[in-house]
């Protein structure tokens, strides 16, 4: 298959894949809390971009994702399994003037969680989540491989209103060149403060690491807000800074969670 465009900023790319990657929660750190038993729950971004310009050449590249989505389903009070894709995905990258644009759909996600520890008496929660990432042979943003890995995600109340949560996670994805795996390190955590009942908002940082070498170091630094339209449907805003291998970037999605059951 043609491999993906080597062009691509890695520090822009792993912000992508944070910010755009299937499983999004309303935040990119994940939750141990799982859905209740006979409960499914929906979340969509509903519009995620990326945007790197090159201050060394006139070259830009952005990426552009639409309804990536993640469907929840409970089964015990301590398990449920998730699947996720992401609907279109269109990468654009400009060089001297000439625009080079890819699309497609993103690969299929399947994962279960597994809440191992509660204490009630601290609020505090952790979890596990196996995932794997199939292919959808969309060779355009895609790479026809399966990658996987393993998030273990924690969260603590600390005090009326506000939480803390962080999480560890380990991945084998494609390089660019799809030519062999790489290990992938990335840790985040968030602060999250309930405001006035239907308004929240939240401070996030992400930190990754790969075994493709020092270039491939790239980190976050963002905020963002939520709005509780109803008991089932909630809004999301969030902006984030990349940091990583001199350059700097933006990265902004808009989501949504939506209760069906």
């Amino acid at each position: 298959m043609p491999p993906r465009l080597p062009l691509v900023p890695a520090a822009l790319a792993a912000a992508l894949l944070a910010a755009c990657a299937p499983g999004l929660r309303a935040q990119v750190t994940e939750v141990p809390q799982t859905i209740e038993p006979g409960g499914i729950l929906m979340r969509m971004d509903a519009i995620s971009l990326g945007l790197q310009q090159d201050t060394s050449a006139p070259n830009q590249y952005k990426a552009l994702g639409l309804g990536t989505t993640v469907v929840s389903a409970g089964l015990t009070n301590t398990v449920d399994v998730e699947v996720g894709t992401q609907l279109f995905i269109r990468d654009t990258f400009s060089t001297n003037g000439a625009d080079h644009t890819q699309s497609g759909i993103g690969d299929v996600l399947f994962r279960p969680k597994w809440t191992f520890w509660r204490d009630p008496s601290s609020g505090q929660a952790a979890a596990v989540i196996p995932y794997v990432m199939l292919p959808t042979h969309s060779s355009a943003v895609g790479n026809d491989s399966v990658e996987y890995g393993v998030i273990v995600p924690w969260s603590m109340d600390i005090g009326p209103g506000f939480k803390a949560a962080a999480m560890a996670e380990w991945d084998e994805l494609r390089n660019v060149a799809n030519t062999r795996y790489d290990t992938r390190l990335y840790a985040s955590a968030f602060l999250k403060w309930d405001l006035a009942g239907r308004v929240g908002a939240y401070a996030e940082t992400t930190l990754s690491a790969s075994s493709a070498g020092s270039s491939a170091f790239a980190g976050t630094v963002g905020a963002g807000a939520t709005l509780a339209v109803s008991k089932v449907f909630e809004w999301d805003f969030e902006a984030s800074r990349v940091l990583g291998n001199g350059r700097s970037a933006w990265a902004e999605v808009i989501r949504f969670r939506w209760r069906i059951l």
